[in-house]
């Protein structure tokens, strides 16, 4: 989806937590030749109930045009807090309405450590296979993302697949020494912060529309002030995610998805607080 991807954007008077979501969020993983190592049933946070307020991403939309012409990261944090309280229906509904994306990351940080573990028959040939066509950085994060996320045709779908690759692009480019498909705990951690970074920053370009494109701003500006976007919500999620990572020993994709929703829902709720 990409954050500079226009879109018209969801409007007023329709349900706040789209209807086909769940069917999404489900499906994550579910064709993966790899078995996370629990069998759990997805289990999903509730939706926001109700219908959209008229106007309900005016305000959000004037911080982020602000944003968008002066880099002032204060009015990027009003941006999100608009964007959470009226436009999504307040903080736990807006992480909500990002269950796809946290199920779909839990699903990588157990695909990630399968691999690295060789934890199960699955998980050693599926390396093995791959590692006999000798392939580059790029070609192994090609086919984690094929494994996760096959092609689909929602926006979601388009959405997390994007951020997983370009969130695992980042990790190896920033830590060379990382091997994807060797990852310890901690470079999984750092990048489930860089990945729900990116799955922000897409939802909320998605959701308020053309607003690079009416900034009127040249492309050096526009990379810049994605870049600014992102790590801005790695910075902000990634002290969430810290504080609630060591809740669970040996989490299960449950208790994964639950931790990044929690940790998407303080960052929301924080960014409500400084209205």
């Amino acid at each position: 989806m990409g954050t500079s991807t226009s879109s018209a954007g969801p409007g007023s008077g329709v349900s706040l937590d789209p209807p086909w979501l769940d069917d999404v969020a489900g499906a994550v993983g579910g064709g993966c030749s790899v078995p996370p190592g629990d069998m759990e049933p997805a289990v999903s946070p509730p939706g926001a109930v109700g219908a959209s307020p008229a106007a309900r991403y005016g305000d959000a939309r004037r911080e982020m045009g602000k944003f968008l012409r002066n880099g002032d990261s204060q009015h990027l944090r009003n941006a999100l807090g608009h964007y959470s309280r009226r436009g999504s229906g307040g903080a736990q509904a807006a992480a909500s309405r990002m269950r796809a994306s946290t199920r779909a990351g839990a699903s990588l940080f157990s695909f990630l450590s399968s691999v690295s573990q060789g934890a199960s028959t699955e998980a050693r040939q599926w390396v093995e296979s791959l590692q006999a066509t000798n392939p580059s950085a790029e070609d192994v994060v090609d086919a984690i993302v094929r494994e996760l996320a096959p092609a689909g045709g929602s926006p979601d779908e388009e959405s997390f697949r994007d951020a997983m690759a370009l969130a695992l692009h980042e990790l190896l480019r920033d830590d060379t020494s990382v091997d994807p498909l060797s990852m310890g705990v901690n470079d999984i951690w750092e990048l489930m912060k860089g990945y729900l970074a990116i799955e922000a920053a897409n939802r909320l370009c998605f959701d308020l529309g053309p607003i690079f494109e009416s900034a009127q701003l040249d492309p050096i500006t526009v990379v810049l002030r994605e870049r600014e976007m992102r790590r801005f919500l790695k910075n902000e999620i990634g002290l969430h995610v810290d504080l609630l990572r060591g809740t669970a020993a040996n989490p299960t994709r449950n208790q994964l998805d639950a931790i990044l929703q929690e940790a998407l829902k303080m960052t929301f709720e924080l960014f409500e607080a400084d209205l």
